[in-house]
């Protein structure tokens, strides 16, 4: 009887879903307990299903569609330009529809690029860690972006006149919180992917990868950030190219 009370916690602590609440507040435990039951599918669903759910929202029940367009077109100042764009762009619905269905698919896009690079750093380094690791390893620490559903319904119920930009969505871009770049301002794009969802991911990747394959803490955090110094430096340098 003793040993079933004590089991029952122990089992339940170890369940994915608990997972879900503990990678906030202990993940290095929490990833060392997922290392023997991973269920890669939980963190994927919910987390695909919350940006698609979003940009659903924005596109077919929020937006002035109108609006948008003029704000989208903004930076184009050839008239000719600006209304060929115009005509070529999709109309409300199918803008939705498109959106809803890219934002599921780039999840996981997105973690099977990662899955591959962990891979590849793993055949390198001569590592027993293969693609479903990273991929799921990328899933998990990419729970931080479950923030975003409620962060952006909380922007569209504060912006009842559905005139608001579609980065807007996220208030913690360094872009929203810091710089406030016009949407065709260069360093634009770049500042609104860097937010807090992204960083704190980008720490609980670096716990999930020590963790995982046993490396020190030095070695996780050049693995992990190095796919970013490269690609946030390339950019930054275009950006400041386009900008001077």
């Amino acid at each position: 009887m003793e040993l079933t009370e004590k089991s029952a916690p122990a089992a339940a602590l170890a369940s994915p879903s608990s997972a879900l609440v503990s990678i906030f507040h202990e993940p290095g435990a929490t990833f060392a307990r997922l290392a023997a039951r991973r269920a890669t599918w939980l963190p994927v669903v919910l987390v695909a299903l919350a940006s698609s759910l979003l940009l659903l929202w924005y596109f077919l029940g929020f937006v002035d569609y109108a609006w948008f367009q003029d704000h989208m077109l903004a930076s184009v100042t050839d008239p000719a330009e600006r209304e060929q764009a115009a005509k070529m762009g999709m109309g409300q619905q199918t803008m939705g529809i498109v959106s809803g269905i890219g934002a599921l698919v780039s999840v996981v896009f997105s973690y099977a690029i990662g899955g591959l690079y962990f891979l590849i750093v793993a055949k390198v380094k001569n590592q027993d860690f293969g693609f479903r690791q990273g991929f799921s390893l990328c899933a998990w620490a990419a729970l931080p972006n479950l923030l975003l559903l409620p962060l952006g319904a909380m922007q569209m119920l504060l912006a009842a006149n559905g005139q608001m930009p579609l980065e807007a969505l996220n208030p913690l871009t360094l872009n929203q919180l810091l710089f406030h770049y016009e949407t065709g301002h260069p360093l634009a794009g770049l500042l609104e992917t860097v937010s807090v969802p992204m960083v704190w991911g980008t720490v609980l990747m670096v716990i999930g990868y020590r963790v995982w394959t046993g490396v020190s803490r030095a070695t996780a955090l050049r693995v992990v950030l190095a796919p970013y110094a490269v690609v946030y430096g390339l950019w930054l340098a275009y950006a400041l190219s386009k900008a001077a």
